[in-house]
């Protein structure tokens, strides 16, 4: 095959990411952690530590999928949000 053959098979294969809705791209979340009262001191506090987000796995980044589920990958553009079988869907 021909180089740009290649080139728009990879587009159709790629995945757009974009943000992590809870992580918003940092790859970690704060996570309370409730700590009781102990004999020493009257009241319990809650403390606050970073973990890993599980949604992304701490990359930030999650591929966008379309409201059907399927994956948008970038040979439908950078801002499209709709896979291609739903964009010819619409289409016919």
């Amino acid at each position: 095959m021909g180089r740009m053959s290649d080139l728009a098979i990879e587009a159709m294969e790629t995945p757009i990411m974009s943000p992590c809705p809870d992580c918003w791209g940092y790859g970690t979340v704060e996570v309370e952690i409730p700590r009781p009262h102990s004999p020493t001191r009257d009241v319990g506090v809650i403390d606050v530590r970073k973990e890993v987000c599980e949604s992304c796995s701490g990359d930030g980044e999650m591929p966008r999928l379309c409201d059907c589920g399927e994956v948008v990958t970038v040979g439908m553009g950078e801002d499209a949000e709709k896979c291609e079988e739903c964009v010819n869907d619409l289409s016919n």
